[in-house]
């Protein structure tokens, strides 16, 4: 058998066929995967800022999402991530995010995954602090958020990432599952109908996962078929992720449950970054936390985080927090994606 290795047969095939690859490393956060580019992306001159940049991607060059995160390459979990250079002075890189379904402004896991690929490679310089602790500011499209990075001989780094102020949006009440529940509407880098699933009677574990699903599936319909108006601005709101959870309060920090489901119906892994920063405006709104106060989430696999009521402004018409999310993520994988010019699902599928 011929055994060239990996790098002779890559480089055979894409000159047979004129095919350039994208070089990614592949990363999970408590159980949900990144995958950031770090090769092979040319972006226009015109895209070199994260708002232009998600245009350009999203209006010209939409394969490279679904080549990234769509089957048979990715799956309905996948996230990508595609880090710009910056010279600007506040902040270190940008970073274009893409899920199977669309550009959101941001997502907790996928920074954290990017900030850990950042550390581990040493991609842009950012700054050490005097503990050791690796600070680098990155541009989303929701914001500035901060990454910190730890490292401690023998142990996974430690990321502590600052995000984007959130808070509480309003509550309605609606049948959900032949219930009459509440549902409350809270944003923490993106919008979350969240629902207490104690008052479905539902369980937030593994088995249940096929209830879970239908049911966020049922409230998602809802809120297509209904959309949502921010009480105070009057703009309609993009509001597409449900989360349940359940309250465990075991120990000293308030402790929750929490599972996100993500359009068509995928329970994510992870205690969600962006879904524990909205339970945590929640919670603070409701009075159950105050500032400076630790929520602990963990996931449906019980993967976990911790977020901190860093900073409360309640002088404006809307209070807010700035939630800081501890978590983790280790590299999976390394890769060099291609698309087949003689393969009719080169540039990948929607998951099913």
């Amino acid at each position: 058998m011929r055994s060239p290795g990996l790098p002779a047969l890559e480089a055979e095939w894409s000159a047979g066929r004129q095919a350039a690859p994208l070089g990614v490393v592949d990363t999970h956060t408590a159980g949900n995967p990144t995958r950031v580019v770090v090769e092979g992306l040319q972006l226009p001159p015109s895209a070199r800022e994260v708002p232009d940049a998600r245009r350009w991607l999203r209006d010209s060059a939409d394969w490279v999402r679904r080549l990234l995160v769509h089957e048979p390459r990715g799956g309905g979990l996948t996230c990508a991530v595609v880090p710009l250079a910056s010279t600007a002075a506040d902040h270190d890189l940008g970073a274009v995010i893409l899920e199977p379904g669309s550009y959101p402004p941001m997502c907790g896991h996928c920074m954290i995954g990017l900030a850990a690929v950042v550390d581990e490679f040493d991609l842009v310089p950012g700054h050490v602090g005097a503990d050791g602790r690796r600070e680098v500011t990155i541009r989303t499209p929701a914001g500035l958020v901060r990454a910190g990075i730890l490292r401690t001989p023998g142990a996974p780094s430690t990321v502590e990432l600052t995000n984007v102020a959130s808070w509480f949006v309003h509550s309605w009440n609606q049948v959900l599952g032949g219930k009459r529940v509440r549902v409350d509407l809270s944003y923490g880098g993106d919008y979350y109908a969240t629902v207490d699933a104690g008052e479905l009677g539902l369980s937030l574990r593994r088995e249940s996962a096929l209830d879970i699903v239908g049911l966020a599936r049922e409230l998602a319909a809802s809120l297509t078929e209904h959309p949502r108006r921010d009480p105070l601005t009057g703009e309609l709101m993009d509001v597409y992720q449900v989360m349940f959870y359940e309250r465990l309060d075991d120990g000293e920090t308030p402790s929750c449950r929490v599972v996100v489901v993500a359009p068509p119906g995928e329970i994510d892994r992870s205690p969600c970054g962006t879904g524990s920063s909205a339970l945590l405006a929640l919670r603070l709104a409701r009075g159950e936390i105050g500032g400076g106060d630790e929520l602990a989430t963990r996931s449906i696999i019980d993967s976990r985080f911790t977020v901190r009521a860093a900073e409360v402004n309640d002088t404006g018409a809307r209070p807010t927090v700035t939630p800081v999310l501890t978590g983790s993520a280790h590299v999976t994988g390394f890769s060099r994606l291609v698309a087949d010019p003689l393969d009719v699902l080169a540039h990948g599928f929607e998951p099913i």
